[in-house]
C-alpha cells in the first residue's frame, strides 16, 4: 500500500506563482486552483496511491518560537490573491480524494513525519510531494519523494540525496545545523559550506559526536566548532522534525475516494471547462489518466 503526503503550502505558493493570471468571469483568482488541481491529478495517476492527505501550516510551533524569535521572518506574507482561493481549494482536493489537514499551533512538517512514523508502523510506504531539505530527511527505505524531470515523474531515494547533499537523509538536519537554511531564516556557521560540514559529519557520524570530540585534526574547523557550539545546538533544536504529533485524523481514514459529481460541479465553477468536459464524458477513465497539461513548471 502506498500513502501520498502532500506539502500544501509548498504547491499551493508554487502554483500560484508558476501559473498565469487566471481568474472567472466575475473577477474571482483561479490560478491556484487550477494549478494545483493539475498537478494533484499528475500525481494520482503516476502514483496511484490507496491512502492521501495534503497537510497545511497551522500556525509556528511556541517551542521554535521560544528558541529563535525571528524563525520564519524572512518569509513573505500570503498574496491575497492566493490566500482567498485556499478555502476552495481545499474542497477541490477533497473532491480530488485528498483530505485536507491542518494542525493548529503546528508546521506542516512536522505532521507530516508523523503520519510518514505511523505509517511506516503499519508497513504503508510512503511518497512525500515536496523539495523541503527538512522532509527530504524522512527518505529511507520504505519513504521516497516525488517529482518530476523532463516530463516524467521519478521517485528521489536514499541514493539520491548521497549523491547530492554527501551524507544520509538522516543526516541532513546535521549538515544544516551547521551551514544554515536560509528558507527558514537559520543562521549557518560563518566559514563552514555543504562539502566541509558533510565531511566531518560523515567521519564522526553525527552531528553530536562530532561536536563532542576532542581530536578533530583540522584546527580552524574545531574552532570554528566550538566557538559556535551554542548556535549549532539551537540550530539542531530548530531542524529536528517532531514525530509524536496528535493526529486529527487515523491514516485509515485518508483512503482516497474521488467524488467525480463535485468535481464537476467545482470545475464548471471555477470555469475549468476542459476538466469539466473531460470529467463529464469518462469520469471514471479521464480521473486515472495522465494529464496532458505541461506541469514541470509546477514540480521541483
Amino acid at each position: 500500500m502506498r500513502f501520498l503526503l502532500v506539502d500544501g503550502y509548498y504547491y499551493a505558493f508554487r502554483s500560484f506563482y508558476a501559473m498565469p493570471s487566471l481568474s472567472t468571469r466575475s473577477g474571482e483568482p483561479t490560478n491556484a486552483i487550477y494549478g494545483l488541481t493539475i498537478v494533484i491529478r499528475r500525481m494520482l495517476a503516476d502514483l496511484q496511491p490507496d491512502f492521501g492527505a495534503v497537510v497545511f501550516d497551522g500556525g509556528l510551533p511556541a517551542d521554535r518560537i521560544a528558541l529563535r524569535s525571528d524563525y520564519k521572518a524572512n518569509r513573505p506574507e500570503i498574496p491575497n490573491a492566493l490566500k482567498v482561493q485556499i478555502p476552495w481549494l481545499k474542497e477541490l482536493l477533497k473532491a480530488l480524494g485528498l483530505t485536507p489537514i491542518e494542525v493548529e499551533g503546528q508546521e506542516a512538517d512536522d505532521v507530516i513525519a508523523t503520519y510518514t512514523k505511523k505509517a511506516i508502523e503499519k508497513n504503508i510506504d510512503v511518497v512525500l510531494a515536496t523539495n523541503d531539505k527538512d522532509l527530504l530527511s524522512l527518505i529511507g527505505p520504505h519513504v521516497s519523494a516525488y517529482t518530476v524531470e523532463k516530463k516524467k515523474f521519478r521517485l528521489i531515494t536514499e541514493k539520491d540525496i548521497e549523491e547530492k547533499w554527501l551524507v544520509h537523509p538522516w543526516q541532513l538536519p546535521d549538515l544544516l545545523a551547521l551551514t544554515g537554511d536560509s528558507v527558514d531564516n537559520i543562521p549557518g556557521v560563518p566559514g563552514i559550506g555543504k562539502k566541509t560540514a558533510a565531511k566531518w559529519i560523515s567521519r564522526y557520524g553525527s552531528l553530536s559526536a562530532l561536536l563532542n570530540a576532542s581530536d578533530i585534526p583540522d584546527k580552524r574547523f574545531a574552532q570554528l566548532i566550538e566557538e559556535n557550539k551554542e548556535l549549532i545546538m539551537t540550530n539542531y533544536k530548530m531542524l529536528e522534525l517532531k514525530n509524536d504529533i496528535p493526529l486529527p485524523i487515523p491514516i485509515e481514514e485518508l483512503r482516497i475516494k474521488p467524488n467525480y459529481a463535485e468535481q464537476e460541479r467545482l470545475f464548471k465553477r471555477f470555469e475549468f471547462k476542459k476538466l469539466a468536459e473531460a470529467l463529464k464524458e469518462h469520469p471514471e477513465k479521464k480521473s486515472s489518466e495522465k494529464s496532458s497539461e505541461n506541469t514541470d513548471i509546477l514540480f521541483g
